[in-house]
């Protein structure tokens, strides 16, 4: 692991949401916004202590129940939130794909939806104008570029969207749940780009229910439970870790 050149570190991330008293005003959200600082009585502390490295070539796996802090650590990581303890070492680019189609207009064409999503994932309009062939192929959507994207299935449009995103080429890339909807069909096609992905330069930290995917594709495991991190490392002992717990 050490000849990897290293991504993404993490050290003692901490984050606290302050408790709502019902009297929130727009001058205390953006306070809120502009400020971190530790939490005390009138917080919730949504992350303790997280440390761990993402190194270039690697996928790492982030599993833990509902509530645990998962995309509250992407958001973090993304800048959406600041943290209140800790630091965050990126190196290169960050993409954050949250939710497959987030951001597709259901009353747009498939093919306006191409360039819109396309643009969320932070492709420029003339390679999407070059791949968009491609992009539609690897969806099976040939039939479907002038329909609305409201015609279409929950799937296909899973599909489209994923279709979209793997040509991001980000060198950090943040997977919040990219692959809870679609077929078996489907969830096949994805893993197969996921295989292709590794050893090249990007990093890839994963958020998963699916305890397989991440067996799968994933050589380290982060665990979070209650904001807290129980495990980090090698994702077999991990998951047998978690496995253990959770039964």
């Amino acid at each position: 692991m050490s000849e990897r050149v290293l991504r993404l570190r993490i050290h003692g991330l901490g984050k606290d949401f302050p408790l709502r008293d019902g009297r929130d005003t727009a001058a205390r959200a953006l306070r809120r916004l502009v400020t971190a600082r530790d939490g005390g009585p009138g917080c919730i502390r949504a992350l303790v202590d997280v440390s761990f490295e993402v190194h270039a070539g690697e996928m790492v796996g982030v599993v833990g129940n509902n509530g645990a802090g998962k995309t509250t650590l992407l958001k973090l990581i993304a800048g959406i939130h600041r943290p209140s303890r800790g630091e965050i070492e990126r190196r290169g680019d960050l993409s954050l794909l949250s939710g497959l189609g987030v951001g597709m207009v259901p009353d747009l064409t498939v093919r306006e939806n191409v360039y819109l999503y396309g643009a969320i994932c932070r492709l420029h309009r003339a390679r999407i104008r070059g791949i968009f062939d491609e992009i539609i192929a690897w969806a099976e959507l040939a039939d479907f570029v002038s329909a609305p994207l409201r015609t279409l299935s929950t799937g296909m449009t899973a599909r489209l969207a994923f279709s979209i995103a793997r040509h991001n080429e980000a060198p950090i890339l943040l997977l919040d749940e990219a692959m809870t909807a679609g077929d078996e069909r489907f969830r096949r096609r994805c893993e197969e780009h996921f295989v292709a992905c590794r050893g090249r330069d990007m990093a890839m930290l994963m958020t998963s229910h699916s305890l397989e995917l991440v067996e799968r594709f994933c050589e380290r495991t982060l665990w979070l439970r209650s904001g807290e991190q129980m495990a980090f490392g090698e994702t077999a002992a991990v998951l047998s870790a978690y496995r253990r717990w959770a039964s």
